[in-house]
């Protein structure tokens, strides 16, 4: 499993939980920058509503400026 692909998914359980515990879902939370640096332990800021729109086109992943994923559509941050 690629780097960006890992993050990704702990990413989804960060939303899941938050959305289960109704726990920041009106306030920024931090979410992985989910660049192929897999040493990359950035953070993204963002509310849920926010997270859900960068995740309605499933080629984007959630990076900080300067970080890519190859072959993909960044949502920069």
């Amino acid at each position: 499993m690629r780097a960006e692909d890992v993050f990704r998914n702990a990413n989804e359980s960060v939303a899941a939980k938050a959305r289960e515990l109704e726990f920041g879902l009106d306030q920024p939370l931090p979410f992985l920058c989910e660049c192929s640096d897999p040493r990359c332990f950035a953070h993204v800021m963002l509310t849920i509503e926010e997270y859900e729109e960068a995740r309605s086109d499933p080629r984007r992943y959630l990076t900080i400026s300067g970080h890519d994923v190859s072959g993909a559509r960044a949502k920069k941050l």
